[in-house]
């Protein structure tokens, strides 16, 4: 069995970042090692302001231990850090690890804004993060902040991939996870000949949160197994629209929940 290092913020409340990606990779068969970079009361989308732990320094002790221990981990899915510091030891710690693969998805921003607390020099870490990574899932606002581009709801994929594939190693992919095209929301990237490529599943009424964290869980955990990209970001855009429909489907009450994984689960153990 892999062993997969998830590091990402850990919300008590609202099923999102490691609450979504743990069911996730585990019904994937992946022995998961889940390190929390940050502890909420909720997660930030209308619940008011969370309770929240600063972990930066936890962590040190924490990857001094499993140095000691002799732990080392086969891939790796980085979501959320919230400071420059976290940032570094992350990179730092990385560099120490012989992975078979590192899938980052750079959390900066959404909507054209940088999230609050974050500024360039936490983008600049960011870039620095990403340097080591195999993918980065970066959404169309993320894609923006690293290249230092102007933001656009409907970037010129042309220009801004091209862009990010220059911030990363040889063979490294850069996918952008939220382009719209008509009636589609998917994953745009790079083909081994540099021309654009797109995927999706159509765009679904609402707004859900951990939608972003649980694509990036899905398409660590397929990558990890041994597919490739494209059939990877396929799949992965069908099964978010799957729980998408599933949650719509549960008529909540309260939509501040993250999405709904029965089915997303259910097709994983089919795959199995």
């Amino acid at each position: 069995m892999s062993t997969m290092l998830v590091a990402e913020d850990l919300s008590a409340v609202g099923g999102i970042s490691l609450s979504s990606a743990l069911p996730v990779l585990t019904a994937m068969q992946y022995d998961v090692a889940a390190l929390p970079t940050s502890l909420l009361s909720t997660h930030t989308s209308g619940y008011g302001t969370p309770a929240v732990v600063d972990l930066s320094t936890w962590l040190p002790q924490v990857f001094a231990h499993w140095t000691r221990a002799q732990l080392h981990f086969d891939q790796a899915l980085i979501g959320y850090v919230g400071s420059v510091a976290l940032c570094q030891q992350i990179t730092t710690y990385l560099e120490q690890q012989t992975l078979s693969l590192l899938v980052v998805d750079p959390v900066l921003g959404d909507l054209g804004q940088l999230y609050q607390g974050f500024d360039q020099d936490y983008v600049a870490a960011m870039r620095q993060l990403i340097q080591q990574a195999d993918v980065i899932l970066p959404n169309t606002t993320e894609a923006a902040l690293l290249t230092g581009a102007p933001y656009q709801v409907t970037p010129d994929l042309e220009v801004i991939l091209p862009a990010l594939q220059a911030q990363l190693k040889t063979g490294a992919h850069a996918v952008i996870t939220d382009v719209q095209r008509a009636d589609q929301i998917g994953c745009a990237w790079l083909d081994e000949a540099g021309h654009v490529q797109y995927c999706g599943a159509r765009r679904l009424p609402g707004h859900y949160n951990g939608t972003g964290d649980t694509l990036a869980a899905v398409i660590a955990g397929l990558l990890g197994r041994g597919y490739p990209l494209a059939p990877t970001l396929a799949r992965a855009n069908q099964w978010l629209n799957m729980a998408v429909a599933e949650t719509i489907a549960q008529n909540r009450t309260d939509d501040r929940q993250g999405v709904a994984l029965g089915d997303l689960l259910q097709a994983i153990l089919a795959l199995n």
